[in-house]
């Protein structure tokens, strides 16, 4: 019996990363993870910071370093929309390091600097854990 596959397709800003058929993925949502099959119902979603995983036919699986964005899922189509895609194999952890301790030592002068700092932190400890 054939696998039940849809189309998955990862674009950021500077290229397009990803556009092959998996048969499950797990996206991260901007409250949590969110696990889609074929024949899902529409869904349009902001993305967060963390790890998208996707089975592909034939049992393997690959990971990606998700930072923000979109998602949407329709007719057997799921596509991301995203500021930065990364397998998580290329995941440079020692700059992930610098990053947490940069954004740790940072000290906020105003909201717009506690909300970058937010992020900072955010960010390199979502890379840091997809890396894993």
């Amino acid at each position: 019996m054939a696998e039940k596959t849809f189309r998955c397709t990862v674009i950021t800003p500077n290229s397009q990363v990803l556009d092959q058929d998996v048969t499950a993925a797990t996206i991260p949502a901007w409250d949590g993870q969110i696990g889609l099959l074929k024949q899902r119902a529409p869904l349009l979603v902001k993305l967060g910071l963390g790890s998208m995983r996707l089975d592909v036919p034939g049992g393997k699986s690959q990971r990606l370093f998700v930072g923000g964005g979109f998602a949407q899922m329709k007719d057997d189509r799921l596509t991301l929309l995203t500021d930065e895609a990364i397998p998580t194999g290329e995941i440079d952890t020692q700059a992930a390091q610098a990053a947490l301790k940069e954004a740790e030592a940072f000290v906020p002068q105003n909201p717009a600097q506690t909300q970058r700092r937010q992020h900072d932190l955010d960010r390199a400890k979502a890379m840091l854990k997809a890396a894993q």
